[in-house]
């Protein structure tokens, strides 16, 4: 690991492999269609954002400004021209052969098609056609097929079938560049759970943090974690608590931003999810299942991308809890330490510059950037935000929750809106729960030790929010920390959830040679550069890697 952690060696090795996990820059690109309703409502929705292709017998054409009058479809027939007619072919949603394959410089004509197959077509002026509503017997839209695709990235575009786990170390080691790791043990072993206070650093951005342990369970009523410093950076953890919740079995429980205890008893996935460009998300976000929606549209200008969620409510519903299983990506890592390698040798003048500086300043820039999350909920006056979300680390996912209130109105659903850059965060799960928060008992456990690696105590340095911290200046720091709960044993159809809250921050240890690139530090100061600098940064990993995609 010293070895590939050497400029040398791990320059090279490093930039290979990030540049095999650039979406849509290695591996294959799949697609497949799904069947939509043939409904008057399907063809308007999809007639706003999407290109037509019609099927009649063995003709196909491309129907131009389709607009549904009355009980006709009508538009203007022209010839597939291009690239598209590749396309024209593609499987039925209930065909099971292998999805085909599209190019990555294709995306947005392939993804924007609906195959229309109808069985009439009647002529007007000059290249005007009319279908009869009663003609349309099938409704094919077309949408990218994540699952294959995404294997496509890891095993066919490295070339190995070793598994994603021995690939994502390589990586951390040689670029990840943030947060302490947290790890649980679950009765039989130490699991990594996720990464704290993601973001903070500097000391003016040291924060609290509040990480879900699902994987936590005691041992003779002892619970035990670890803060383990695995990267070339400091770390200064001034808290570390943990939480147990006792609540009912049949409930979920959630700690927001705040800390607030949120249960809850009805989430319902969104009916409809739409990507800025006006892809159908749905089915992505249906289920924690790691096909994760990834912001990844490149749209003009420096403008953050956007999922808007459609969720069912109570009509007399007025607050909610929405639910997100999500990261931020291993690619906003990556743009980070490219954006901080610019400062060359005055690096570490310009940390010590930002130990002083107030948080207002760094946190304003972060939002500029559209860094964190955005939450917005459509209210009575438009778009409201109703939270935005630090960032969590890009190793594990985390479920999330963030209370809503909605508009008084009678309405049977709510829209909710995600913003935020180019390829900085990856949802994999949405969900909203309306019911009633349930009574719950809350337990702050005892910290019965704190060891770190070489048996020193540091039980005073996490007890409480103080001066006092939890020092690891260096990679191979590790403290080992031991609970036990006040609560009586769990009564029958009850459970208990295990979350961990630390306040904290930490520095990255760098060594970067050269002078300052100013003029393109400067340009930082500009809202949005962030974004342009992703997709910067993307489209010139495509273009590298264009040639090997062209043989393929």
């Amino acid at each position: 690991m010293k070895r590939l952690r050497s400029r040398r060696v791990g320059a090279p090795v490093a930039w290979l492999l990030l540049l095999a996990f650039v979406p849509l820059a290695t591996g294959c690109n799949y697609y497949r269609t799904r069947d939509q309703p043939v409904s008057r409502d399907t063809v308007n929705m999809l007639a706003e954002s999407k290109l037509f292709i019609v099927h009649q017998g063995t003709a196909v054409w491309v129907l131009r400004n389709p607009k549904l009058n009355g009980e006709t479809l009508e538009g203007t027939q022209e010839t597939v021209k291009g690239t598209l007619q590749w396309y024209t072919n593609p499987p039925k949603p209930d065909q099971k052969k292998d999805s085909p394959r599209y190019r990555s410089v294709d995306t947005k004509a392939v993804l924007n098609l609906v195959h229309v197959y109808v069985s009439d077509v009647q002529g007007g002026a000059e290249d005007r056609v009319s279908i009869p509503f009663a003609a349309i017997k099938q409704i094919d839209l077309v949408e990218k097929d994540s699952g294959k695709t995404t294997a496509s990235y890891v095993l066919g575009g490295l070339g190995i079938t070793a598994g994603v786990f021995a690939i994502l170390l390589v990586i951390v080691a040689l670029t990840k560049s943030s947060c302490p790791f947290v790890y649980a043990y679950d009765g039989h072993e130490y699991r990594f759970t996720g990464e704290a206070y993601g973001g903070a650093i500097f000391a003016p951005a040291e924060r609290n943090d509040y990480l879900p342990l699902p994987a936590l369970a005691p041992e003779n009523g002892e619970y035990r974690l670890r803060i383990s410093n695995e990267l070339k950076e400091r770390q200064y953890t001034n808290l570390a608590e943990l939480w147990l919740v006792q609540h009912p079995a049949g409930t979920q429980v959630l700690l927001d931003q705040r800390g607030r205890v949120q249960t809850l008893s009805q989430p319902l996935p969104p009916t409809q999810a739409r990507s800025q460009a006006g892809h159908d998300c749905t089915a992505q976000l249906q289920a924690s299942d790691r096909n994760a929606f990834l912001f990844n549209e490149d749209q003009p200008g420096n403008a953050p991308n956007a999922l808007t969620l459609t969720f069912p409510k109570p009509a007399a519903a007025r607050h909610g809890k929405l639910v997100l299983h999500a990261q931020n990506s291993l690619w906003l890592d990556y743009l980070y330490g490219a954006f901080i390698e610019k400062f060359g040798t005055a690096y570490n003048s310009w940390a010590a510059q930002q130990k002083t500086q107030p948080a207002e300043i760094n946190r304003q820039w972060s939002l500029d950037q559209s860094i964190p999350l955005k939450v917005y909920v459509e209210a009575g006056q438009g778009w409201q935000l109703a939270e935005t979300l630090p960032t969590v680390g890009p190793l594990a996912a985390r479920d999330l929750v963030v209370p809503l209130d909605f508009a008084a109105n009678g309405t049977s659903q709510v829209r909710v809106k995600l913003e935020c850059g180019f390829m900085f965060w990856e949802v994999d799960y949405a969900a909203l729960d309306c019911s009633a928060n349930v009574p719950v008992q809350l337990d702050n456990c005892r910290l019965t030790s704190a060891r770190t690696e070489r048996g020193a105590d540091v039980s005073a340095q996490l007890a409480a929010e103080d001066t006092l911290y939890l020092r690891q200046p260096r990679p191979g720091g590790v403290a080992s920390l031991s609970y036990q709960s006040h609560l009586p044993a769990p009564a029958a159809g009850t459970r208990r959830t295990a979350f961990l809250r630390t306040k904290g921050y930490y520095e990255h240890i760098r060594d970067f040679k050269g002078l300052p690139n100013l003029p393109e530090l400067y340009a930082f100061r500009k809202p949005g550069r962030f974004i342009e600098f992703s997709k910067e940064k993307y489209r010139a990993a495509t273009r590298q890697l264009m040639p090997t995609l062209a043989q393929r």
